[in-house]
């Protein structure tokens, strides 16, 4: 039995030159598939470029499958999952970083808004996922520190581990704790803009090595996991090192020709979308056999 991991391609592609729109927003640090941007003022929708500038008030928008993860000046981070529509540093919302019109996005310390909530960091090490349902109800998860969340003049803190929803035109529900992954309605779907590109037939992707995402339960019911830190090593403490890779759910290694003939250990650590790394799993002996067959 063969050894495979999963992993993306990384493309080292220099972005386009930076446009004369405005003031420069975020940089698109990674995407996969088919993601979509728009500069404000025009009606033509284009596809990203690898490590891209982004300027005020530009549109994305990830298609099916897609995924993109944008980087502020200040280094707050955004995650889109499929399906997002989001617009950067929007005019007449003061202090937003992005406005979530459709879909469900991860954040690391920034501050969103949707058509009925608005989503502040409360504390340094803020990190939440908002959600729009069909019936545009906002539901927001915070995995680490406090977020507070505002709607029709309400204000409610909610902290790590707890889940607050937002209905349309009402205020906050109080929060109550995550007993398991949000559910309870698929995310609003976006139509695929008029004049935008077709998608590829192929799935590219792109990546300055710190495409990153949020803690493993996050986002659960929208798959927040990226991929995987891969070590394989002679000894059950890992202190001989034969393999120390990161690799994305894309890509399938084979360790059956990275590897010669041998008895290994293997373990593996998953990452989520905003970077974070969870525990490494134990140790797994593996066998690569002359005949460049694997088991374990």
């Amino acid at each position: 039995m063969k050894v495979f991991m999963s992993g993306m391609i990384i493309c080292l592609l220099a972005g386009p030159a930076r446009a004369a729109e405005g003031p420069q927003a975020a940089k698109l640090v990674s995407f996969t598939k088919d993601v979509l941007f728009r500069r404000t003022g025009s009606s033509d929708w284009g596809k990203v470029r690898p490590l891209m500038d982004l300027f005020m008030r530009d549109t994305i928008y990830t298609m099916a499958a897609s995924r993109a993860v944008v980087r502020f000046p200040a280094g707050e981070l955004l995650a889109l999952t499929p399906n997002t529509l989001v617009v950067l540093r929007p005019p007449g919302k003061k202090g937003a970083d992005a406005e979530m019109l459709a879909g469900a996005l991860l954040s690391r310390h920034s501050r969103i808004i949707t058509r009925g909530a608005t989503i502040q960091p409360m504390t340094a090490d803020a990190e939440f996922s908002a959600r729009m349902k069909e019936d545009m109800t906002t539901v927001v998860s915070v995995t680490r520190g406090i977020a507070e969340v505002e709607a029709r003049g309400r204000k409610v803190e909610v902290r790590k581990g707890y889940v607050t929803e937002v209905r349309p035109d009402m205020a906050p529900s109080p929060p109550v704790e995550m007993a398991a992954p949000p559910e309870g309605g698929k995310s609003a779907a976006v139509p695929v803009p008029r004049r935008a590109p077709p998608p590829a037939d192929s799935a590219p992707a792109a990546d300055d090595r710190q495409f990153v995402s949020m803690p493993a339960n996050a986002l659960a019911a929208v798959d927040a996991i990226w991929g995987y830190h891969l070590q394989v090593a002679k000894d059950r403490n890992f202190s001989v090192m034969v393999l120390d890779q990161t690799y994305s759910t894309s890509e399938k290694p084979d360790l059956n020709k990275l590897l010669p003939p041998g008895e290994y250990f293997m373990r593996a650590a998953k990452i989520d979308l905003l970077g974070y790394k969870g525990k490494f799993s134990a140790p797994r002996l593996i066998k690569i056999k002359d005949d460049r067959g694997a088991s374990g």
